[in-house]
């Protein structure tokens, strides 16, 4: 970001290289991702209202005075800084549909009227994976971390999902092996957050893993000891030894 005061003004003239603070060209797929981060960036440098429309051109007034014109070149030369930054920003399959707008605010409302409407289908398509998703043979922490994507995505295209859509989410795709736990999670007269739902379930996996392990390792010294009897039964047997306990 470079500023150059403008001469009539205390306000900079902000200079935003799209290169290397938008991480990611808009393309037809990215719009909620890029608008996102777009949106970050102006509202950190106080530009959110050029977009928007609510930061109108000022007007030249009658007179033709220096202050006027000076404040109507520093909104244009601000506007086309943004709209710059907009355009670099967009694929080389976008950026042609935008070279007919001559304001940030315009190519905003046009990239917005193209792009938002399919925000509706993309989180049905999520919400329908977020229903579908099952642990499976994952960790806990694989599985939450792929149901936090989903929802987060959601929120990103303004469907986000509540606490308690999640915890139902991710406790409908755990699977029998959590029914103990699941139940008194919902149960619950108050919603659990992410996080806590996380070190909830990473703790009872840890839990069921000592179980195994304990399981296993009890086992191993029984059947040991039963095939040494069965051994020294057959070898009583061969030495015309009775056996006994």
């Amino acid at each position: 970001m470079a500023a150059t005061p403008a001469s009539t003004t205390d306000s900079p003239i902000v200079t935003i290289n799209a290169a290397t603070t938008i991480n990611e060209k808009l393309t037809p797929s990215t719009f909620p991702q890029w608008r996102v981060q777009f949106e970050a960036l102006l509202t950190g440098y106080d530009l959110i209202d050029f977009v928007t429309g609510v930061k109108q051109c000022p007007a030249i007034d009658a007179t033709n005075s220096a202050a006027s014109r000076a404040a109507n070149s520093h909104w244009v030369r601000q506007d086309k800084l943004i709209l710059h930054a907009i355009l670099a920003s967009t694929s080389t399959t976008i950026t042609p549909l935008l070279v007919a707008y001559k304001t940030s605010h315009e190519a905003w409302r046009a990239l917005t009227r193209l792009y938002a409407g399919k925000s509706r289908t993309r989180a049905m398509q999520l919400k329908e994976d977020l229903t579908l998703s099952t642990r499976g043979n994952r960790m806990v922490t694989e599985f939450l971390q792929a149901i936090k994507v989903l929802a987060d995505e959601l929120a990103i295209i303004d469907h986000p999902v509540s606490d308690d859509d999640l915890t139902l989410y991710i406790l409908n795709g755990l699977g029998p092996e959590f029914r103990e736990i699941a139940a008194p999670i919902r149960t619950r007269e108050t919603s659990l957050k992410f996080e806590e739902i996380h070190d909830l379930l990473v703790g009872h996996e840890s839990y069921l893993r000592r179980l195994e392990h304990q399981s296993a390792t009890t086992f191993v010294p029984t059947a040991n000891f039963t095939h040494r009897q069965g051994g020294n039964s057959a070898q009583n047997k061969q030495h015309g030894k009775p056996y006994s306990h």
